[in-house]
């Protein structure tokens, strides 16, 4: 597995943290790797309506400026964006999982 995608691993797994643990709604800060990470994510996952359209469109405009930015998560997305980074950790070998959980 590559730096980068042991990043958009990490980066998923803490959105998932964030999604369970925080109080609704609340605002994420994500850098412009973040960013990255998250477009890669979102294109790397087999689950196509609006919401992942939007989102597609939404972050590969700022990885194009490089810039980072800020979403609001809240009770309208906030299952949209758990299912979203499931699917991509569900999606990935066994092996990686598990041995994340044990870097963890």
């Amino acid at each position: 597995m590559t730096e980068i995608q042991l990043t958009n691993v990490q980066f998923a797994q803490l959105q998932l943290d964030n999604l369970v643990a925080k109080d609704k709604p609340y605002i994420e800060s994500w850098s412009a790797g973040d960013v990255g990470s998250f477009n890669a994510i979102v294109n790397a996952v087999d689950y196509d309506n609006e919401f992942t359209f939007d989102m597609r469109g939404w972050s590969r405009q700022r990885v194009k400026s490089g810039t980072g930015a800020m979403i609001e998560v809240n009770e309208m997305n906030a299952d949209q964006l758990y299912h979203l980074f499931t699917c991509y950790l569900s999606g990935l070998p066994s092996g990686v999982v598990t041995s994340l959980g044990e870097v963890s």
